[in-house]
């Protein structure tokens, strides 16, 4: 195959995770939650319209003051922490920071995104380094192992929908970082510990006046998308059950086409008794209708142009019938009582 149509074949491919995960993720449950929980989770029934600029860069201001006061002091306060010398503040997070209290509507900021995209490009970082650690000149090789590093996290963040810019940069710090890089897989754990922390002092900065998270996982309504792919399910297990029924030739299926014939037999049946129908050969009618000497005259009268257009039986005299559930009968009742013979009315 020529490395143009290679080429042309790759434009067209595409992965998207959520296409997988999205009909086994559960829906949010935030809309059962007590207002004042769901509402500093980032729910709202009505979509919140975003503030003016003024008043979102005072709240960009001291949530980004906040949470990383927040992150800063646990880090440096915390024993299990120090005991592994790590840095003041890891500087990746100080872009975190202008995302999450800022930009707070971008899809990059989402508590997914950050999260994710964080730690996934933390493990690629520490991971890297590593391997680039085997060697005896890593100290001349420490800003390869970092461009790797932020290559490899970038196409793994895109694949697995966790785009964070920032994480990049602690991919690039775990190798080119040497306070960080002697933390090894430490690193890891403080940088998951430290994205928690910030996402909950968004959590609270953010839903004073403004709306944070838009959504947790997916922007994807996964309730409807559940209740379409049960209805889809629903439908292929027919068509299947369908489809089997008419190879096996089910008895049951057979019986019932039957008594439906039957039954549409019985009916027509029915039908033809209770209706006056009229030809060249006789006149019938259903069997509790009486005629008047006038309407046997008008019924005689038809009968008698039916025979003139050339009708190929010719019967002397016209029977008229009376139609019963189970038989037709001929005997026809005249105006003064007295019952007509069997020929029905006599011919005109």
């Amino acid at each position: 195959m020529a490395p143009s149509s290679l080429i042309q074949k790759a434009e067209g491919l595409n992965f998207d995770i959520d296409t997988y995960t999205n009909p086994y993720t559960p829906p949010s449950p935030l809309s059962r939650f007590p207002t004042w929980i769901s509402r500093f989770l980032g729910y709202r029934r009505e979509k919140k319209p975003d503030i003016g600029n003024v008043l979102g860069a005072v709240w960009s201001c001291v949530g980004t003051f906040c949470g990383l006061a927040v992150v800063a002091a646990v880090f440096n306060t915390s024993e299990w922490i120090q005991r592994h010398h790590p840095p003041a503040l890891i500087a990746s997070f100080g872009a975190s920071a202008i995302l999450e209290y800022n930009a707070i509507r971008s899809p990059l900021s989402q508590p997914r995104n950050m999260f994710f995209g964080h730690i996934l490009s933390a493990l690629v970082g520490v991971s890297i380094t590593k391997l680039f650690l085997l060697h005896p000149g890593f100290e001349h090789l420490k800003w390869l192992a970092g461009a790797i590093s932020c290559g490899a996290a970038s196409a793994l963040m895109l694949l697995t929908g966790t785009v964070h810019p920032p994480g990049g940069a602690s991919a690039v710090l775990a190798a080119t970082s040497p306070e960080i890089t002697d933390m090894g897989w430490w690193f890891v754990v403080l940088v998951a510990w430290g994205t928690t922390l910030m996402l909950m002092v968004g959590l609270a900065m953010n839903n004073v006046q403004r709306q944070f998270p838009m959504y947790w996982w997916t922007p994807v309504d996964l309730r409807q998308l559940q209740r379409a792919r049960k209805d889809s399910d629903l439908e292929t297990g027919e068509k299947r059950s369908n489809s089997s029924g008419l190879g096996n030739g089910s008895k049951e299926e057979e019986e019932q086409e039957e008594e439906q014939e039957v039954k549409e037999e019985k009916e027509q049946e029915e039908e033809r008794n209770e209706m006056i129908s009229i030809s060249a050969s006789g006149i019938r009618i259903p069997e509790d209708v009486t005629l008047s000497a006038e309407e046997e005259s008008v019924l005689r009268e038809l009968r008698g142009r039916l025979r003139k257009m050339g009708e190929d039986e010719e019967v002397e005299g016209c029977n008229v019938e009376r139609a019963s559930s189970s038989r037709c009968s001929t005997m026809v009742q005249s105006r003064n009582g007295s019952r007509r013979s069997e020929t029905g009315i006599p011919p005109s």
